[in-house]
């Protein structure tokens, strides 16, 4: 069976392509990667941007890769230098050039990308192909449309689909015999990377895969789970690595104590960002049992300016605190957040938390005990926000979040440079940056940069080519957020700028790499002050 990417997909853009893509899928062995509906833009003759697209293109792992144009309906024909799909609505579809001619722009524009990514010639078997699922066309392709039968598909090839993919292979290694023995492992990789790269991106501008959609309501459903097995406990603590949904599940049960159940509810971390991100997502001005601080916040929300001489007999009390990231809290401020507290039998303290995002080194055992939590936590084991891709590469290069496990969404090998200076690291990140938003037209509220503390005073008053702010951007707003890994640490974004020194502690080069859910640059600097 084909490795096919999406994995699953939710709703296909056509009838005769859905038939395609599970002909690939059940015919082709496992020495075929598969991707549908691979995205790619030109330009017109006013320069405007044009979006086009692959329906498949197909790797052979030994060989190279074609792009296949399907095209459905009752017939397919030339007419008037038109290229019309008739529908059995009587509807017609004109197109100026043939299926095989936009299967082989397709095919063209990822060689030149091919080469302008890699910097390098692209070596291995590259062609097209057509296909006609619903009806007969092999016989007269020569005729009509000026190609050959061993680059077409139709309906009575519908049965035998590696045949004719094989024969399309054999065809085009003729044309390039010369490349047809050199699609080395590493040139196969490169080639998948750069489609699984676009569908990032894609997916990096809210164009979610349809899969990925199916990922966010598993993610939905497996948190809402989580918190109805809990909702009896009125005393807990949870431990998960990066990614788990510690912080979504925290957020969800405030909603829930203070909104629903109209309860006087405080969710409070360390993050002012995080915060702020949480109260951006709805509107909960209007409910006044529920507050989302952070812990500066909350000391201004009971008018106390520090912990040490506090009245514990005047202070606000309320009747569910729920603590998020709170590896990152003193003991001091530990015991402090838990007078907040009505101590009766209905009140509820929850306490969210991953040992291995320990930034500040605290003693954990010792906060624990200061935030009354006497049982063992409950564990949260699967990452539920970066692809596979990403998570398993911050698990390999820190040692850290072996307790958890990747989910299966695909993703391209994030981007990994090592530079010498920070002069350097801007020119990067500026080619970067401005790449993402004029030719891949991301939003600058997808991209975030975020920099080991220790680098950022020497980053931040550098001289960048696009608009930055230290603060979380919306979609309307016309910056990229630059931040602190510890001002982060919670948070996460379509697409991750991280820099950090070659010697950097693996707790916040966890954190810096597990925030990034679809595509992730990891920018090593091997001298920080060398400028």
């Amino acid at each position: 069976m084909a490795i096919m990417h999406p994995k699953s997909v939710f709703e296909f853009n056509s009838v005769s392509e859905e038939k395609m893509y599970h002909a690939l899928k059940n015919q082709l062995s496992d020495n075929y990667e598969v991707f549908y509906s691979v995205v790619w833009y030109s330009k017109n003759e006013k320069n405007n941007r044009i979006n086009s697209e692959a329906d498949f293109i197909i790797v052979d792992k030994e060989k190279g890769f074609i792009c296949v144009e399907v095209k459905g309906g009752e017939k397919y024909v030339h007419e008037n230098d038109k290229y019309i799909v008739y529908n059995s609505n009587g509807e017609k579809i004109e197109k100026n050039i043939s299926a095989y001619q936009q299967a082989e722009n397709s095919m063209r524009y990822f060689i030149n990308n091919y080469e302008k990514v890699y910097n390098m010639e692209y070596k291995g078997i590259y062609g097209f192909m057509a296909a006609f699922p619903n009806y007969e066309l092999k016989e007269h392709v020569e005729e009509y449309f000026n190609q050959v039968k061993d680059v077409t598909i139709d309906v009575n090839d519908m049965n035998c689909i590696e045949q004719c993919v094989k024969k399309a292979f054999i065809y085009w290694g003729r044309k390039c015999s010369f490349l047809s023995d050199i699609f080395v492992a590493e040139t196969r990789k490169k080639v998948c990377d750069m489609f699984k790269r676009i569908y990032a991106i894609e997916a990096s501008k809210g164009a979610l895969i349809e899969y990925k959609n199916k990922e966010l309501e598993k993610i939905n459903e497996v948190q809402n789970n989580i918190i109805n097995l809990l909702r009896n406990y009125k005393n807990f603590a949870m431990k998960g690595a990066a990614g788990t949904g510690k912080s979504w599940i925290a957020y969800k049960m405030a909603c829930i104590k203070g909104i629903k159940n109209n309860r006087e509810t405080l969710l409070v971390s360390k993050s002012k960002y995080l915060s702020a991100y949480f109260k951006s997502i709805n509107n909960i001005s209007g409910y006044n049992n529920l507050y989302i601080l952070s812990f500066d916040e909350l000391l201004k929300e009971i008018n106390q300016p520090n912990i040490k001489d506090i009245d514990y007999k005047t202070l606000k009390k309320f009747g569910v605190i729920i603590v998020d990231e709170a590896q990152d809290f003193s003991a001091e401020e530990a015991i402090f957040i838990r007078s907040l507290l009505y101590e009766d039998e209905n009140s509820e303290f929850y306490v969210f938390y991953d040992d291995e995002q320990n930034l500040y080194r605290n003693n954990l055992d010792e906060i624990l005990n200061d935030f009354l939590i006497d049982t063992k936590p409950y564990i949260l084991t699967e990452n539920l926000r970066n692809t596979k891709n990403i998570y398993e590469w911050a698990k390999i290069r820190t040692s850290l979040g072996e307790i958890s496990f990747s989910n299966q969404i695909d993703g391209p090998e994030p981007t990994a440079v090592s530079l010498n200076t920070i002069n350097q690291v801007i020119r990067y990140i500026n080619q970067v940056v401005i790449g993402l938003i004029e030719r891949d037209g991301v939003q600058e509220h997808f991209i975030n940069i975020i920099i080991d503390d220790e680098l950022y005073e020497d980053v931040i008053k550098q001289e960048f080519s696009f608009n930055i702010k230290n603060q979380i951007a919306s979609s309307t707003e016309k910056f990229v957020g630059i931040f602190k890994v510890s001002e982060f640490k919670g948070m996460e974004s379509n697409i991750i700028i991280y820099l950090h020194n070659e010697n950097v502690e693996y707790s916040y080069k966890y954190v810096g790499l597990t925030r990034a859910r679809f595509y992730l640059y990891d920018i090593e600097l091997k001298q920080s002050m060398n400028n």
